[in-house]
């Protein structure tokens, strides 16, 4: 062990003394001992030079004992610290006052650390040092830890001051504690004064409670973070929608008494989501509420007229000859004649009525506490004598009529679908009578007219004698003017009555059930003849072939399709089911046989997309390859911003969920051209072709085979 730094004249005392001052002595040694084993340690003469330094001295320093005696402390230098600092650390200890400080030193491999350093200077009779001891103590760690906080919180504070989100710091009852600057632009106001206030004052009064009772929640740790949606007001005036993340800071006593809040403008999501929403409750053309809106509401309002003991009533109105508006004047003048029935019947009831169109030339009323059958039927016929006013069509006049059947609670059913039910067959006794007139449900009605029974009767002998034919109608990819697939669309031609059309034979299988042996029959004969076609060398392509709500209910049917696809040796990757947007009132079991059938690899559409039950919220439970937007949305494209931003807006979050788009009816060039640019890349109508018969569809597709460009 090194001796102890002492003057001669020291020793020279030492040795004179007791045995009092050798115990002292080696108390003193003791003291050494410990000090060197848990510190650095150096002595200096009044110059700076080294005269000692113990091992651990040594061992940071990575020098050897004798490469430090003699030098002084420059030679651990690291140019981090500036000349003022020395400066004015030698004025301290020269003046014999002890100097404490933090030191970054540099080691003799290049290396460096840090020493928490404290220099005690040693003074002569006169009072002036002439010797310094150093005692250091290793804070590398220490600092670099301090560092690495200080260079995250400089990361989260350049993240914090840049971010767009809103990003702050509140306590229990709202006031600020920090805010970021992106506050600023949105609130309109400087940072100083927007922190003198608080949260609450920003916040919709609609939305402060909830954000009072979160906080309270999390105060009392029920919970340790949240997310939260509520209004602010911005600087224009009007409110801006935030997403809100919460979470709580505890304090060193362990209490929740601070909060992190990170907000997010979401403004334009909820108005995405609000068009979404009207647009899965509404009709497009009118703006009426559509048969998922009218079935919700008027389910509610049977169990509330259960409990009330009130009395409800049911309508269910249809244009007369309106099909000849159509065929005879064009689609245009048939949505004319919509819209202007529509508002008619609105105009004809109360407030507190609801009126739906359900699709077509069809509407729906509900009609809330009336009194008796006789104020029904004054509805009814104010109503009708709204319909007796002229309107021009197509340069001419047009005298529109309507039919209404009436169902009544609790009289004709005690549920909704039973009143619909009811009133739809009153109507059809009414068009049974030529139409224009009302009449109210009575139990002789439930009996079948002798026209349903006939045509009933019919559908049954052309099943079994195979009267039916397919139409295929090509799908095309619009960006490279490609024949993607086809749609199998069923044809009855009856060898005495003619051409019957789908929405006539299709309504009555599906209520017979015989949609069933039709269905399986379409579905064979569809994937047949895309084998045949695949055989003759033809590129395959998807065949799209209908599958009624009946059909995708069956429990047999996945099993159905699987024997069909193994009997007609088409692999599952070239046939697609279409689905309408029935299937989304009953998500449940519909969901379950998609996905069993997706799983097979065949692909899943919904056809008819935004004509009655859309709404996002469902379809992203469905196993949905592709969505077929309705004709009705592509047929004024070109001139309506309504309906482009419609199908704008559905292709977007058709984007977001990843699933295809198609767009039916497409007949112009103008309606292409804007189906191009809203990113659109599939299509199908009549600019490309009519629906074609089997032999038709080879020549065509050997036809656009030549016209091809060489890929």
């Amino acid at each position: 062990m090194p001796e102890f730094s002492m003057h001669p004249y020291e020793k020279r005392a030492f040795n004179g003394e007791s045995e009092q001052l050798e115990s002292v002595l080696k108390e003193l040694t003791d003291v050494k001992y410990a000090l060197d084993q848990s510190s650095i340690v150096a002595a200096t003469d009044s110059r700076g030079k080294i005269l000692y330094v113990n091992q651990q001295f040594c061992k940071i320093s990575k020098y050897e004992e004798q490469e430090l005696l003699g030098e002084d402390h420059r030679i651990l230098n690291s140019s981090y610290h500036p000349k003022e600092f020395f400066k004015k650390m030698w004025a301290t200890i020269g003046s014999g006052k002890v100097w404490r400080g933090e030191v970054k030193n540099k080691a003799k491999d290049g290396s460096y650390y840090w020493v928490d350093t404290t220099i005690v200077p040693f003074l002569n009779d006169q009072g002036k040092p002439y010797q310094y001891v150093s005692i250091r103590n290793d804070i590398s760690l220490r600092k670099q830890m301090e560092e690495e906080l200080r260079e995250s919180e400089e990361k989260y504070r350049l993240i914090t001051e840049h971010a767009s989100d809103l990003v702050s710091v509140i306590d229990k009852d709202g006031k600020f504690f920090y805010m970021s600057p992106s506050h600023t632009p949105l609130l309109g106001d400087d940072l100083a004064k927007l922190h003198a206030g608080d949260i609450f004052q920003w916040i919709h009064e609609d939305d402060q409670a909830a954000l009072a009772a979160e906080l309270e929640l999390l105060s009392s740790k029920k919970k340790v973070a949240s997310l939260l949606e509520f209004r602010i007001k911005v600087h224009h005036g009007k409110y801006n929608d935030m997403e809100t993340k919460i979470n709580s800071i505890a304090g060193k006593d362990g209490d929740i008494n601070r909060f992190v809040l990170a907000m997010r403008d979401i403004t334009e999501r909820k108005k995405a989501d609000r068009m979404v929403y009207h647009l899965a409750y509404h009709d497009t053309l009118t703006d009426l509420p559509n048969r998922r809106l009218f079935m919700n509401s008027l389910r509610q309002e049977v169990e509330q007229a259960k409990r009330s003991s009130s009395l409800l009533a049911v309508m269910f109105i249809d244009l007369d000859r309106f099909k000849f508006v159509n065929d005879s004047w064009g689609h245009e003048n048939g949505d004319f004649i919509i819209t202007e029935a529509a508002r008619r019947i609105r105009k004809s009831l109360r407030s507190s009525d609801l009126v739906a169109r359900l699709g077509g030339d069809e509407f729906t009323v509900l009609l809330k506490n009336v009194s008796d059958r006789q104020e029904v039927e004054q509805v009814a016929k104010r109503i009708q004598t709204s319909f007796q006013e002229p309107l021009k069509v197509a340069g001419q006049n047009y005298s529109p009529s309507c039919s209404i059947g009436i169902s009544l609670f609790p009289a004709n059913g005690d549920d909704a679908d039973e009143l619909l039910n009811k009133a739809d067959t009153a109507l059809y006794s009414v068009k049974e009578r030529g139409g224009n007139g009302y009449e109210l449900f009575h139990s002789e009605m439930e009996a079948k007219s002798l026209e349903r029974i006939l045509l009933e009767n019919e559908l049954r002998k052309a099943i079994q004698l195979g009267q039916f034919h397919i139409d295929y109608q090509p799908k095309m990819d619009l960006s490279k003017n490609k024949i993607i697939g086809m749609e199998a669309l069923v044809r009855w031609y009856h060898p005495e009555l003619g051409k019957i059309p789908p929405n006539k034979f299709i309504p009555v299988a599906e209520e017979t059930g015989l949609i069933l042996p039709l269905g399986e029959w379409v579905l064979r004969r569809g994937c047949m003849q895309n084998k045949e076609w695949q055989k003759k060398g033809y590129p395959p392509l998807m065949i799209s072939v209908n599958l009624s709500v009946r059909q995708l209910a069956h429990p047999y049917i996945v099993e159905k399709v699987r024997e069909i696809l193994e009997e007609t040796k088409l692999e599952p990757q070239w046939l697609e089911l279409e689905v309408t947007e029935s299937i989304l009132a009953d998500v449940g079991y519909a969901a379950d046989t998609l996905q069993q059938l997706r799983e097979m690899g065949i692909h899943i559409s919904i056809d008819d997309f935004g004509t009655g039950y859309s709404s996002f919220s469902y379809i992203k439970h469905l196993p949905v390859d592709t969505l077929k937007i309705d004709a009705s949305f592509i047929r004024d494209i070109h001139k309506n911003e309504e309906s482009q931003a419609i199908v704008q807006a559905v292709l977007t979050l058709a984007r977001t969920l990843d699933i295809n788009v198609i767009a039916e009816g497409v007949e112009n060039e103008e309606q292409l051209a804007v189906l191009n640019e809203d990113g659109c890349v599939q299509g199908q109508g009549f600019l490309f072709s009519k629906p074609l018969s089997g032999e038709e569809f080879e020549k065509y597709l050997i036809e656009f085979a030549e016209i091809q460009p060489s890929e």
